[in-house]
């Protein structure tokens, strides 16, 4: 920002400086109305090497253009800074965009009278001009983004015609192309924003105080660092953060002092919570006010230091230095480990050793000298560990590991052994300390002299890497080997302290006079010893590998497609090797760590009060001993458990007979299972979600009875897929058989995501508009061993189209499978093949889910082989992945079709497991709807969903490779619209014969938004339920009048005509409550994922969260449009969005924030209705 005499005029730096700290923002203002002095300006090496290769990479784009585009580029000149300058040159830059001199324009200036900015490239296409800046960075970031935004604005508003989305040419040189429908409505809003905030300020008597509440702060910049230092505010205490801090300040606690002498609770902060941040307080006022500065600490956890294996002279500890910055031309990957540095002190002198790296294949063979290291020294030390700080080293191993597919299966070894010790968590737990930060540096003054080396941080290490990286490319060996042994130096004594602070936790330990309680206890028994990998695992394992060696030579980058279908085999081979890993690092953090540190993952209960309406007993001799559970406690993640749940009991050390409990761990797991009999949810104040479940515990084996009560439920074991990795070990073996060539099968053509193949040599025939079943039908008749994909909106009629034409086939005797990830889909499909004609006798599956199945109900899902062998005259089967990869229920190439519903939710590497049990493949469903669901992660993308696969980014399928349905039959063209923006470019149209004629008396077709006022709610708002209630009210009685098309009478709406859905189980609860006090208990209320598939006049969505600041579980979480997608669907004719107000009133923090956020606004405006 800066003064053209009395006018203020901003930029979009401002822009990106008050989306990331308004405080910031309104002192740089201060500085320039001459309030305060200048704000300090740190000198950074690690930001100025940043700006140096920033201006390397816009040179290179430049370059790329002026290729592109010879003799056709036209760069302008900084122009002064006058109120003369830049309006002539926004004149200039507006009349070359309107000309033809130019096709590519640098350094275009554009002035409103109060805001400036400079476009790094304007490139002219057949959509208009494109908006395009380069940023060094390897992905997209919220400041960049409201920059490309803010100039497309300003084409927009000068009507210069303007491409549909603007580009990010990211530091790897590929683009990153965002719709203007996701920027345009959060610049509009940040830009207000911005206005209103200088606005306001300026005429303000003096400097911005730190403690007004009008403006947000980051609490992390210098310019808030300084401001709470001089104030003693209460965030300088360690561990407390934002949303904490408006807690104490609300309760009256502004300074350290404050909270240190703070005796009454503070609302909305939990009692442990609390005690320890009174505590930490404490402490620091005590190191403030010493003159010499001492460092104190203090133990507050004997158990958390038990922990800490007993030393071994095997013992080595850890540490890495990295460069995010690092990156081969061309490639996404970014960032390099350039230096694994350990301490060993078997010698009785710590000796360092060093694993240098200074490109991908050298980070490879480090990874694998490095494990192969860790692997000699504990057959030498059995009990040796390997020690760090912080989780930073396991994550960038596990990453590493899987970024060159070696080394995998060792360092889980590792984990579950327990070789890895971070001393970070040891200290968070077991001991108090007087600084308020709690980085290694800061604890250092406890047991270690000052260091005397050069650098000094991470960020001067990485400086320094990129200083070696120069001179060596410019050959100064003398230099490169000075900066190398700097680097060497720092990364020595980091692991020296690392060593120094182990030594001083275990000399705590023994000095401590502490008592534990007994809920601190800790297991004794053995530790986990080694798992050895089945047969099975092993030989997948080695395929892998054999398959990535095929491919060994050519950079992920550069591959073919054909290589890249060989790293997707590759990696699909341990597919669910790698999703099971996250369950099982999280349960065993779970049994090592109290309840209170518990994270928030699904499925897991924390029991907070219990009763035994049942004691021990045996319902026949033969059974296991079990009893009878009431438990009232907290589904964490507020996920809440039913009774079709598999969980387990865990128990606090040193717990009954029975249940092993490992050494250092504070719970073990009961191996018997626990049956979930009731289940009903309840709330707390304050929105959290209780349940109160009745279960059955059976007796382990070897257990007796005991009094006892769990400490928690946890998610039981995972499902059986050994059927499926077979089918994608058989695929996978099958691609490396005939490599160079690849099989023509329908899964291969699937991972080249190349167009479908006919027989006849012909492309995909175009669908006549209302004659997609027989078009699909012909297609799927000439189709040669490869696959057909069908996208469907809501309410296109995905589910009658594919019934018609799988009855179609059926007729030329084919043999059809139906597959889905769940029974409700698969039998949803079954039933509409029989409504299109096929016989109940020709479709066969085990019922699961259906009350009064219309098929062939097998006895049990073993029976599918003798039901195809008794039709082989064409048949429809039903079943799961792991019935069709079965041999014993299908067997390979079985099938004329496979068929997958719901194919946006089923992973690429299911895909091609459920492909091999027949010769072709049609994918069924919409990637804009709920989301395939991975927790692993994988070395390449065979977790997105087969369609997400085809797709890519795009909104909607490639006609290439088969059809979008892009009519819905379902929503009012009112209502159709706002959703087509929203998730499908606007290609989504309404039927409009079928969707017009119905009606609902005095509503208004379309999307409707309701602001309700509410604060302090995070996921359960009692305003928006009575909201709800009286949207309800208001519907019942209305006059319905369906379309002829849908077969139904004129009625008045009822409860089942209004769905109502909302992200939170919390607000489910709340909005169940207040219908069934109203008197509406059979109006159905659930989360989307309850709803997808079903449709009623009108739904109602609540939004419950007040505010960004207290959203559960993120803000791009509750505003992920797909979800927004499903829910707003679900209406024929009207939806209603209850929100707050307060809810976009939002920085954004990530740019996944920012694209929601957009799309959210940019719904909102689309509302017919606002109120």
């Amino acid at each position: 920002m800066f003064l053209l005499g009395d006018r203020l005029v901003t930029s979009p730096s401002d822009l990106r400086l008050a989306a990331t700290c308004e405080f910031a923002l309104v002192r740089t203002l201060d500085a320039r109305l001459g309030r305060i002095a200048g704000l300090p300006v740190t000198d950074d090496a690690m930001l100025a090497r940043v700006a140096e290769l920033g201006t390397q990479h816009e040179q290179r784009e430049l370059l790329r253009l002026s290729a592109r585009h010879p003799g056709r580029v036209l760069q302008f000149p900084r122009p002064a800074y006058t109120l003369e300058g830049l309006t002539t040159a926004h004149e200039t830059t507006l009349a070359t965009l309107r000309g033809d001199s130019a096709d590519v324009v640098v350094q275009a200036t554009f002035f409103d009278g109060g805001f400036v900015g400079h476009s790094d490239f304007l490139e002219r296409t057949d959509d208009g001009w494109l908006v395009m800046d380069a940023k060094l960075a390897r992905s997209e970031s919220v400041p960049a983004l409201l920059q490309i935004g803010a100039y497309a604005a300003c084409l927009t508003e000068a009507s210069i015609p303007t491409a549909p989305i603007a580009r990010l040419v990211l530091g790897t040189g590929e683009p990153s192309d965002h719709p203007l429908d996701d920027l345009l409505p959060v610049h509009r809003a940040r830009r207000a924003r911005l206005a209103a905030v200088m606005e306001a300020h300026a005429a303000d008597d003096g400097p911005a105080l730190w403690l007004d509440d009008r403006w947000l702060a980051c609490g992390r910049c210098e310019v808030c660092v300084a401001a709470a230092e001089e104030t003693r505010d209460v965030l300088l205490v360690a561990g407390v953060r934002m949303p904490t801090r408006r807690r104490l300040l609300e309760a009256g606690v502004h300074t350290v002092e404050d909270l240190a002498a703070r005796t009454e609770p503070v609302p909305e902060v939990r009692a442990a919570t609390f005690e320890r941040l009174v505590a930490q307080a404490r402490l620091q006022v005590e190191q403030d006010g010493d003159p010499t500065g001492r460092v104190r600490s203090e133990v507050v956890s004997t158990a958390a230091l038990a922990t800490i294996p007993e030393p071994s002279a095997g013992d080595v500890f850890f540490d890495f230095e990295g460069d995010p910055l690092w990156a081969e031309r061309g490639s996404s990957d970014w960032g390099l480990e350039y230096l694994f540095g350990l301490i060993e002190i078997d010698t009785g002198t710590p000796e360092f050793r060093t694993f240098w790296a200074h490109d991908r294949e050298a980070e490879k063979q480090a990874l694998i000298d490095f494990v192969t290291y860790v692997q000699q020294r504990r057959r030498q030390w059995p009990t040796m560990h390997v020690h760090h700080y912080a989780n930073y080293e396991v994550v960038a191993l596990l990453r590493l590991a899987v970024r060159h597919g070696v080394c995998e299966e060792e360092i889980d070894q590792f984990l579950r052994e327990g070789v890895f010790v971070d001393l970070y968590a040891v200290v968070r737990a077991g001991v108090r300390v007087s600084q308020r930060s709690y980085s290694i540096k800061k604890l250092e003054p406890l047991y270690m002299d000052k260091r005397a080396i050069a650098l000094q941080s991470g960020g001067d290490s990485i400086t320094v890497y990129h200083e070696f990286c120069a001179a060596r490319d410019r050959g100064d060996e003398a230099e490169a080997h000075r900066l190398l042994e700097l680097i060497h130096d720092y990364n020595r004594d980091d692991c020296l302290s690392t060593l120094g602070l182990r030594d001083w936790l275990v000399q705590q330990r023994e000095a401590s006079p502490v008592v534990e309680p007994a809920s601190d206890d800790v297991g004794e028994g053995a530790p986990a010893g080694p798992v050895t990998l089945s047969a099975d695992r092993q030989a997948r394992i080695a395929l892998e590998q054999a398959l990535r060696e095929l491919i060994a030579d050519t950079k992920p980058h550069e591959r073919t497609a054909e290589q890249q279908a060989i790293a997707l085999a590759a990696a699909a081979v341990q597919f669910h090797a790698r999703e099971d890993k996250p369950f099982w690092w999280r349960h065993f953090g779970r049994l090592r760590t109290p309840v209170a540190d518990w994270p928030a993952d699904s499925g897991v209960f924390v029991v907070q009060e219990a009763t035994v309406v049942t004691d021990w007993h045996r319902q026949s001799s033969r059974q296991k001993p079990r009893r009878i559970l009431r438990l009232v406690g907290e589904p964490l993640s507020g996920t809440l458990l039913t009774p079709r749940d598999e969980v387990n009991a865990v128990y606090a050390a040193p717990g009954p007979a029975g249940i092993p409990m490992e050494r250092g761990f504070h719970h073990g797991k009961s191996p018997a299972g626990v049956r979930i009999l009731e289940a009903s949810p309840a709330l707390t104040t304050g929105g959290h979600v209780r349940q109160e479940l009745v279960v059955e515990e059976l007796m382990p084996t070897g257990g007796e009875e005991h009094a006892p009560i769990p400490a928690g439920l946890v998610p039981g074991g995972l499902v059986r897929v050994d059927n499926i990795d077979a089918a994608i070990t058989d695929f996978a073996a099958e691609l490396h058989a005939q490599w160079p060539a690849v099989p023509a099968r329908a899964g291969a053509d699937l991972l080249l995501r190349r167009p479908p193949r006919f027989r006849r040599g012909t492309t995909l025939p175009v669908a006549a508009e209302g004659d997609q079943v027989a078009t699909i039908t012909a297609a799927l008749l000439d189709l040669d061993n490869s696959y057909l994909a069908v996208q469907g909106p809501p309410g296109t009629g995905k589910t009658h189209v594919a019934s018609h034409v799988i009855a179609a086939l059926v007729q030329h005797g084919w043999r059809i499978g139906v597959c889905a990830q769940s029974h409700a889909a698969i039998e949803n499909v079954l039933a509409a093949v029989i409504r299109a004609g096929v016989p109940a006798g020709q479709v066969a599956k085990r019922t699961v889910e259906a009350e009064h199945p219309a098929w062939t109900d097998l006895a049990q899902a073993d029976d599918l082989a003798a039901f195809a062998r008794d039709h082989e005259g064409g048949y429809v089967i039903g079943g799961t992945a792991w019935d069709l990869t079965n041999p014993k229920r299908v067997k390979r190439d079985q099938l004329d079709l496979v068929v997958v519903d719901e194919a946006g939710q089923f992973s690429l590497a299911k895909t091609m497991a459920v492909a091999m049990a027949g010769a072709r493949l049609l994918l069924l469903g919409d990637p804009q709807q709920l989301p395939q669901v991975s927790q692993g992660s994988h070395p390449d993308p065979v977790d997105l969903s087969a369609l997400g696969w085809l797709i890519g980014e795009e909104p909607v399928l490639d006609p290439e490779h088969g059809y979008f349905l892009a009519t819905t039959w379902r929503m009012h063209p009112a209502l159709t619209a706002p959703v087509s923006r929203l998730s499908y470019a606007g290609q989504l149209h309404s039927q409009v014969s079928v969707t017009q004629s119905r009606s609902l008396d005095g509503v208004e077709p379309g999307l409707h938004v309701r602001s309700v006022d509410h604060h302090d709610n995070r996921s359960s708002s009692p305003e928006e339920a009575a909201a709800v209630v009286d949207l309800v009210r208001d519907m019942i009685g209305r006059r319905w009048i369906p379309a002829v098309e849908d077969g139904e009478p004129e009625r008045a709406i009822g409860p089942q005509d209004v769905i109502i859905t909302t992200p939170y189980n919390a607000q489910v609860a709340t909005i169940r409550a207040a219908l069934d006090a109203a008197g509406f208990d059979e109006v159905p209320v659930g989360t989307v994922d309850k709803f997808q598939g079903r449709e009623a006049p009108v739904a109602i969505v609540s939004m419950a969260a007040s505010s960004p600041s207290d959203v559960s579980r993120g803000i791009d979480f509750l505003l992920d449009r797909n979800r927004l997608n499903v829910a707003i669907s679900r209406a024929k004719h009207a939806a209603y969005l209850v929100r707050s107000p307060l809810l976009t009133d939002l920085a954004p923090r990530s740019p996944r924030e920012l694209v929601a956020l957009g799309a959210f606004i940019g719904l909102c405006e689309r509302a017919v209705t606002t109120t």
